[in-house]
């Protein structure tokens, strides 16, 4: 320790510059990056960290070396026993007023304190001590460098920082707009720096990913108050340019997009059974863009007045690939599905039957999708005329009604199966 707190006030006394900080973030980590230049030429300097940083993962651009120091903390006991028996100051708290006067510390656990001026112990006092002096303690994180070069780059990656997208989407203008709550749960205010932010799906690992490295390193570039994404070894990266100020343990939220989506509202339901299963609304979103992982509030408009409809959760989406929103059911639609005959093909092959009952209970005309899972290896020996029918996949298979006021439809279709 002696050694460490020598080497830090030799260290302190050197004259450094560092560049401005970028910051790239990914999820809950990001990826703290700048030049430092050592002016008087002596190569030994300190790079302050986060409380959150990962001591393995700092990276410079020269020869040398470095040792992590992480910050000091003490707890009262500490400061108790290290001022056992002598005069310090204590305010002593009560409903109406704070008073401060010097006692001796008498024990430190438990604590037993004497009021110097008059002699009167007190025991477990209701107030805080006032040390006259502290320790010599680190209250900062940070790396102690070492090397020749009289200037470096660096990089460190610290958890603690990260994003989250959040979007609206009114199902009647099709407007989708995103935005971004970047979020500071560190012990460090930064201010005046460089930001993007990383979207993608990290593959998890004992080490981090190379790719995702490249990724970060590739990060900055010119921007606009709302970036276009440019793609980076299977990243997206949204450049957002100088960002004057993120608070210790604060959030500030940043614009992401705001275009024109086509949308299609269907009713879904999704493996009838037995009983009559509601249907859920679902927004079928197509997007020319993509959209990173994060919270879709749904709303739609009517008479001038905006309703919330409600809220679903979404992975990150690629451009052409739509999004399927499902936000609430519609009881007025609604199926069922019941096996109504099984005949032995062979041994191991069978036929299914089933009769699939749709409706419509209110006074409008209603569309209806129906999806149903099957084994992979099924074969559809029947299907009914004058419905739409589509196999999606392997495992699925999906009909379309239109069903009228207040109105039924019954159909039939057949599979075959093995066992």
């Amino acid at each position: 320790m002696k050694k460490l707190v020598l080497l830090i006030l030799n260290v302190m006394c050197l004259s450094v510059a560092f560049s401005m900080t970028n910051i790239v973030a990914y999820n809950q980590i990001a990826l703290i990056s700048s030049n430092v230049t050592v002016k008087n030429g002596k190569g030994v300097f300190i790079i302050p960290a986060t409380n959150g940083t990962m001591p393995e993962s700092l990276v410079i651009s020269a020869n040398g070396t470095y040792e992590y120091h992480s910050a000091e903390s003490y707890t009262l006991d500490y400061f108790l026993k290290k001022f056992l028996g002598t005069t310090v100051q204590f305010e002593f708290t009560s409903e109406s007023t704070n008073i401060v006067r010097n006692v001796r510390i008498l024990s430190a656990n438990p604590v037993i304190i004497q009021n110097v001026e008059n002699g009167k112990i007190y025991f477990s006092p209701s107030g805080q001590f006032i040390f006259p002096s502290f320790p010599q303690i680190d209250s900062q994180n940070y790396f102690i460098v070492s090397t020749n070069a009289s200037s470096i780059s660096y990089s460190y990656l610290t958890n603690g920082i990260g994003w989250k997208a959040y979007y609206t989407l009114n199902l009647d203008n099709a407007i989708m707009t995103g935005k971004v709550e970047l979020w500071n749960k560190t012990d460090t205010t930064f201010r005046n720096f460089n930001l993007s932010i990383l979207s993608g799906n990290l593959i998890t690992s004992n080490t981090f990913q190379p790719q995702m490295v490249k990724a970060f390193n590739a990060a900055f570039a010119p921007a606009t108050s709302m970036p276009e994404a440019q793609s980076v070894e299977g990243y997206k990266i949204y450049d957002y340019g100088k960002v004057e100020e993120l608070d210790s343990n604060s959030a500030v939220f940043l614009p992401l997009f705001s275009k024109n989506v086509k949308v299609e509202k269907l009713n879904i339901v999704y493996n009838p059974s037995q009983n009559f299963t509601n249907a859920v609304q679902v927004a079928k979103v197509s997007h020319d863009f993509p959209v990173p992982a994060g919270t879709v509030s749904l709303y739609r408009t009517n008479d001038d007045i905006t309703y919330f409809l409600g809220q679903t959760n979404i992975t990150n989406t690629a451009s052409g690939i739509s999004l399927d929103l499902s936000y609430g059911q519609n009881f007025d639609l609604g199926a069922r599905s019941i096996e109504i005959q099984r005949t032995m093909v062979s041994k191991d092959l069978y036929d299914h039957y089933y009769q699939v009952t749709a409706i419509n209970s209110s006074s409008t005309p209603g569309s209806l999708w129906i999806y149903i899972s099957i084994p992979s290896d099924a074969t559809v020996i029947s299907v009914p005329s004058g419905i739409k029918f589509e196999r999606p996949s392997t495992t699925q298979i999906r009909f379309y009604l239109d069903l009228g006021p207040n109105s039924k439809e019954v159909f039939t279709y057949g599979l075959q199966t093995s066992y």
